[in-house]
């Protein structure tokens, strides 16, 4: 999914009291993000029918076109966009120069599948309480996917959005949900499903100033959750193309073929920029990392990069994919006297910002997926930010669920029988690029939905650490 100093209450509520009284005021929202013992903190900027959310320092950033009713999902490091349209999601936009794909479809019959039901359930609890000096209202969201056992897609998957909305002046209502209810994913190999999508209850909910997020993976269990509430309302006069599609970059269909194209042509890829108007104050790369506490004496300290995806079946997310490789290697590099940050930084900033958070070290990974058996993969993985912001989840924490949070548990939804992950990975010192430690390590699911990243991610980190005691 931007850093910033958390202000104090006083300075919060004051800024609200501003607002309220000024209904048309241009308005920037300060969040923290807290998931898996990380913190980051989000910003996003709201100008009429419009709002754009920035995450992870600029690396992800998703715009609201409520006039216009679509979204717009970019990526900078690419220099590329997505277009999520609310009514039409299955249509090119007019401005598209990415032809459509038609050859395989036309060259397969079409399968019968079988049925794939959302069922979107909110529940007011009754409860209120202030908030940054506004009456909040607790409300209850769940999104469940199920799918019947003759379905080409198979999901059976549970979302709970727990959170606390206010009533404000600069809260975008666009009317999203129809985009969800007729959204049907492309069909694959010559299968197609029937989706049915159904809503529960009427609760208002209005803008999310602390929401808890938890997915459930196929048994039940708690695969992630994580915690997004509102630091900080403040006016600002924002300029127009804040809430525009960049100049030069180009529409894509998915990021994962972006990643893929990327990587299997490095010297192509183009320089991170968020291409932010000189009204908003923008950090170096360096300066925007998320501050980490001293190193203690005698510790030894792991910078993990941002990882890179090569190579995946066309059911994998390349992007999310590789943020669970990194942050499942992020948790596994510890022990008594070992521990690991996450490096947010790109290029040649990384070294600066591995310095900056006192690393001794910096680990590099490159990840590829291989397909194995047939089927297709979770749609919940691949739509995360869609589907979330169109049941009340808050955009910033959306693309910060697509991006830097990921569990690998949630990834885990879209391995199938027989799949294969290969993790590269190279020990670094932020003063040298010389390696300390290379290896490779392959993993193979023995059935659908396992988690092999993690025990591929727990092996790479015992291998590094064992390294290091040999340095």
């Amino acid at each position: 999914m931007l850093k910033t100093t958390i202000v104090t209450i006083a300075v919060v509520i004051a800024g609200l009291s501003a607002l309220s009284a000024t209904a048309s005021a241009d308005t920037k929202v300060k969040t923290r993000q807290t998931t898996g013992g990380q913190t980051y903190e989000n910003t996003s900027y709201i100008k009429g029918k419009r709002q754009r959310s920035e995450t992870n320092s600029g690396q992800m950033i998703m715009i609201q076109q409520c006039d216009l009713r679509r979204n717009i999902q970019i990526m900078p490091q690419m220099k590329v966009y997505m277009i999520q349209p609310y009514d039409q999601p299955n249509q090119p936009s007019p401005s598209s120069t990415t032809p459509a794909t038609t050859t395989t479809a036309a060259s397969q019959p079409v399968k019968k599948g079988g049925l794939v039901t959302s069922t979107i359930t909110t529940k007011d609890t009754g409860e209120r309480k202030q908030i940054l000096g506004y009456t909040a209202r607790h409300i209850i969201t769940t999104m469940e996917m199920k799918s019947s056992p003759d379905a080409c897609s198979q999901n059976n998957t549970k979302m709970e959005i727990d959170g606390w909305y206010i009533d404000a002046t600069f809260a975008l209502d666009c009317d999203s949900s129809r985009g969800y209810t007729n959204y049907r994913p492309k069909a694959s190999g010559g299968c197609q499903d029937r989706y049915e999508s159904k809503t529960i209850g009427t609760a208002k909910k209005g803008y999310p100033v602390w929401e808890k997020t938890t997915m459930f993976g196929p048994d039940g269990a708690e695969s992630f959750s994580s915690i997004n509430e509102v630091v900080e309302f403040s006016q600002a006069t924002l300029d127009q193309s804040l809430f525009e599609i960049p100049e030069g970059y180009r529409e894509v269909e998915d990021f994962a073929s972006a990643f893929s194209a990327a990587y299997a042509n490095p010297e192509t890829s183009n320089t991170p920029t968020t291409n932010v108007p000189s009204t908003v104050n923008q950090p170096s790369a360096a300066a925007a990392a998320t501050t980490v506490t001293p190193k203690r004496e005698g510790v030894i300290r792991f910078g993990v990069a941002a990882v890179k995806a090569g190579n995946v079946a066309e059911w994998m997310n390349a992007q999310n994919l590789a943020a669970a490789v990194q942050n499942t290697l992020q948790q596994n590099l510890k022990g008594s006297n070992v521990e690991a940050v996450l490096i947010e930084a790109t290029g040649a900033a990384i070294q600066a910002e591995a310095q900056q958070k006192q690393c001794d070290y910096i680990v590099f990974a490159n990840v590829s997926h291989k397909k194995g058996g047939g089927g297709f993969g979770s749609m919940l993985s691949s739509t995360v930010g869609q589907v979330a912001s169109n049941v009340g989840y808050g955009s910033g924490t959306a693309a910060v669920v697509a991006t830097n949070t990921v569990a690998a548990a949630t990834v885990a939804q879209n391995i199938k029988s027989k799949d294969e992950l290969t993790l590269d990975v190279r020990l670094e010192r932020p003063t040298s690029q010389t390696p300390s430690f290379a290896q490779t390590f392959k993993g193979k699911a023995k059935s659908a939905g396992e988690d092999i990243i993690t025990p591929l991610s727990q092996q790479a980190a015992q291998a590094i650490i064992a390294s290091i005691g040999k340095q």
